[in-house]
């Protein structure tokens, strides 16, 4: 059983005190779930209610870990998918620019709600040296895929150097052009789009080699002492896991309050009172509280282990990201078995079981959560224990030049 240090109990205190606040905006929180799926835009009343509820602030000075991210992220998709994982995004691109402020002496921006997107893998960004006189960099490149775009009002972009190799740049995303080609099967309200950036002028404190930002911090604050991939991973799962309870609620009430849904579930074969979609059902009830439970087990125990700054050991890094791959294969296993039972109205636009079972799809398919990824390195670590590749259970997180 995990054993909960101050550390862990401070993070669930802050995101159940988030989620009870954000309770009032539940209808709100819904109703624009399906609209921004429509629209692909968050309305701005949906980010007023997350921010008074403390939601874009969680990242505040560190202090909560992934025990606190995983509850916040989970409860808020089970409303608003596309939402959660934006607040997923800005939250882990904030504890690395914090880091990144630490280590150049630039000045973190003083608003706590200020929310963030980033990029760390393109291969069509480079920064060179500015003249001689200028001792800061000229930035070019396309960043695509830059969940939070349309919100965000910082971004921190993966660029190469010849100088220093990969290395990060941080930005106001106002310099930054924004070319929407975001168009996706699900998650459509995340303003995922392509940032770009043509001899932009970057301050030499805005610049960072991969090198030192992504260095260990066993003395950081509690947030920042996990790796940014694995912190990441852990958010986009939780949204995962909201998204799937989400979508067991949603069709077993479908069912029972829709006509047309109802006749279609008491076709022959397809009834509820018919064992294979009972089963059905109940197996994705029990694969999506089974993916919650390893989730939130994962997160509070990689809290515990550097709750007193020691730095996590390889073996527990490769047994986190093992079982990242084991949440997303019964989320991505829940909402296919689902779909099956569904009918054939959850393929149509409009449809909230549909539009849940789209975003899944989406979330399952994060290269960040890939299960083979997993358990591969799960099955090596059986193998041989002391060979765990922790580059690709954290990693990689950017390009090497």
């Amino acid at each position: 059983m995990t054993h909960q240090t101050q550390a862990t109990e401070t993070g669930i205190t802050r995101a159940n005190e988030i989620l009870r606040r954000l309770a009032p905006a539940e209808g709100l929180l819904r109703a624009d779930a399906a609209a921004s799926d429509a629209s692909g835009a968050i309305a701005p009343a949906v980010t007023a209610a997350i921010r008074e509820a403390g939601g874009y602030r969680l990242s505040a000075h560190g202090e909560v870990g992934g025990a606190g991210l995983v509850r916040v992220a989970a409860g808020l998709a089970s409303v608003h998918a596309s939402a959660a994982w934006n607040l997923v995004v800005s939250h882990t691109n904030s504890l690395l620019a914090q880091s990144f402020a630490r280590l150049s002496g630039t000045a973190f921006p003083a608003d706590p709600d200020a929310q963030w997107c980033g990029v760390f893998a393109s291969t069509e960004a480079h920064a060179v040296p500015q003249d001689a006189g200028s001792p800061g960099w000229v930035v070019d490149g396309v960043w695509r895929y830059a969940s939070n775009s349309d919100l965000a009002e910082w971004a921190l972009l993966n660029v190469a150097t010849a100088e220093h190799g990969a290395g990060f740049v941080w930005l106001p995303r106002a310099a930054l052009a924004v070319q929407s080609r975001w168009a996706a099967l699900g998650l459509r309200a995340t303003g995922s789009h392509t940032l770009a950036a043509t001899q932009l002028e970057v301050p030499s404190a805005a610049f960072l080699p991969t090198s030192v930002l992504f260095g260990p911090e066993p003395d950081g604050p509690l947030a920042l002492r996990v790796p940014s991939r694995l912190r990441t991973a852990l958010g986009l799962a939780a949204v995962g896991v909201g998204a799937a309870e989400a979508l067991v609620a949603g069709l077993a009430a479908s069912i029972q309050a829709d006509a047309d849904r109802a006749r279609v579930a008491a076709l022959p074969g397809r009834g509820i009172d018919r064992p294979g979609v009972a089963q059905t059902l109940g197996a994705a009830h029990a694969r999506a509280r089974s993916a919650r439970a390893a989730l939130f087990a994962t997160a509070d125990e990689l809290d515990i282990a550097v709750a007193h700054g020691d730095p996590l050991p390889a073996a527990q890094l490769t047994e986190a990201r093992l079982m990242l791959g084991h949440v997303t294969a019964d989320v991505a296993a829940a909402t296919h078995e689902l779909s099956l039972i569904a009918g054939s109205r959850a393929c149509l636009e409009g449809d909230a079981v549909g539009r849940l079972w789209r975003d899944a799809h989406v979330i399952t398919r994060h290269a960040a959560l890939s299960p083979t990824v997993g358990f591969e390195l799960g099955a090596r670590a059986l193998i041989d224990p002391g060979e765990t590749d922790v580059h690709a259970a954290v990693g990689p997180l950017a390009p090497a030049n």
